[in-house]
């Protein structure tokens, strides 16, 4: 391929391959790409003098010295059926962001909820410390108004994606899991397969390499027991065992206030204090992955702290996005039912009501999840449940948004099933009377809803 070429991108509006489409523009090579709808990741790439084809055809690529494509792209595509045929490099996103990696050295995080606040976590304290890393993530960086940097360092921290198994492409010499949930099953299809998927991620590691896990999540603690042949570190608030421990955990407004007991095993035996800019113990979890990634690497204490009381967040991550008359709104990813209790753990710490607007993603999750959307739901002060966004899929009978609905109300009579998004104003004005805490949350569509409930 010619050094400094034209790299086509199929599916480019994605968050992922967006982000990356952007650190191949900053290494020099000319970029251009196609999707089917035009998005905020679209707009930004534009902005960058990035091309743009709306639509797939095999015309796009005529130039092209290789193609990328996101896993959303079927094989069948009239543009890699092209790529083929005229013989151009055809490469999938994650091959595409190991061969970014091999030049650096890299951290990997990966776990079925929090790998995106923690990549930008440790991305933001390493280069508060100056090492001047590049960050590939898979939600927007607020500190950055971006989901990637592109850095001079010698680091590279990267979100490594378990959904289709690409994670384990990704050359690393530390990881962080964060947690283990049985989640993605469209893909790997028994618990075994993804429980094993996560041991071959671990084993990845080079004989020098670290893999930081939480020993609070249950299936994690079986593969830290199971592990005898990589260097593993573990963190937790409740189990003293735990190589980090946290405890003195102390809240104040939307800071939070902790103190790790590190032991030698990290040649730190000894208690330090941290405080970061946002509340919930998932987020005091991610963030002491993240310290414990700075000080395997010699980061200060100085530059920890100060990274962490200038934590912005990462977009869609209980983001506070507006007032409603009296409410405050939040905006937010969780669309997991363990996702969803440690949002409305933290939204109830705010003292307020909560009432969440909530939309179901995809039928296969609902499925195999649905007792557990009901639990955790039916905890909720006010829930208004929307119709499921399908992603695509086909319905599957008894794992609708409105059978989810059926049985959370038999706990919950605090719950209306809104068929018609049109109605949601009328339905809510009562409960922006008050001082509320609103929470528009799911990975579909939700958060233009919610900006457009805020704009009525």
């Amino acid at each position: 391929m010619k050094i400094n070429g034209k790299i086509h991108f199929i599916g480019i509006s994605g968050i992922g391959m967006s982000g990356i489409a952007e650190l191949m523009l900053d290494k020099g090579y000319a970029i251009q790409g196609s999707d089917i709808s035009v998005n905020e990741n679209t707009k930004r790439l534009k902005t960058k003098g990035i091309k743009f084809f709306l639509g797939h055809n095999k015309k796009n690529i005529k130039n092209a010295h290789a193609v990328v494509y996101s896993s959303a792209i079927t094989k069948n595509n009239p543009e890699i059926k092209e790529a083929y045929i005229k013989k151009i490099p055809v490469l999938s996103r994650a091959d595409m962001l190991s061969e970014l990696m091999k030049n650096k050295k890299c951290i990997a995080i990966a776990g079925s909820h929090g790998k995106t606040t923690t990549t930008s976590l440790v991305g933001n304290i390493f280069n508060e410390a100056g090492l001047d890393p590049t960050i590939v993530n898979g939600g927007i960086i607020n500190s950055f108004s971006n989901n990637n940097r592109y850095g001079k360092g010698e680091w590279m921290i990267v979100e490594a994606d378990e959904s289709d198994g690409s994670f384990l492409k990704l050359p690393h010499q530390i990881s962080i899991i964060t947690n283990l949930d049985i989640e993605h099953m469209d893909f790997y299809k028994s618990k075994k397969n993804l429980i094993n998927a996560f041991e071959k991620f671990i084993n990845m590691l080079p004989f020098y390499g670290i893999t930081i896990m939480c020993y609070d999540d249950k299936n994690l603690k079986l593969l830290i027991n199971k592990i005898k042949t990589r260097n593993i570190l573990t963190y937790s608030i409740k189990n003293k065992n735990a190589d980090v421990l946290i405890f003195d955990i102390s809240q104040n407004k939307l800071k939070t206030t902790f103190k790790l007991k590190i032991n030698n095993k990290i040649n730190h035996s000894s208690n330090y204090k941290f405080t970061i800019n946002s509340i919930g113990n998932h987020n005091i979890l991610n963030a002491t992955a993240s310290i414990v990634a700075a000080k395997l690497n010699g980061i200060k204490n100085k530059h920890i702290n100060k990274a962490l009381t200038n934590y912005v967040g990462v977009k869609r991550r209980f983001s506070f996005i507006g007032k409603k008359n009296k409410s405050f709104v939040y905006d937010d990813y969780a669309h997991h039912p363990t996702e969803i209790a440690a949002t409305l753990s933290a939204a109830k710490s705010l003292k307020n009501k909560v009432i969440i607007v909530f939309q179901p993603h995809r039928y296969t999750r609902t499925k195999i999840l649905i007792n557990d959307f009901v639990k955790v739901l039916s905890k909720v002060d006010y829930l208004f449940l929307l119709e499921t966004y399908s992603a695509g899929e086909k319905l599957i009978k008894g794992a609708t948004s409105k059978d989810m609905f059926s049985k959370i109300l038999k706990k919950n009579k605090n719950t209306i099933y809104l068929k018609n998004i049109g109605d949601l104003d009328k339905l809510m004005k009562p409960y922006t009377m008050n001082q509320n805490t609103i929470v528009f949350m799911g990975a579909g569509s939700i958060s233009s809803i919610a900006k457009k409930y805020l704009n009525n």
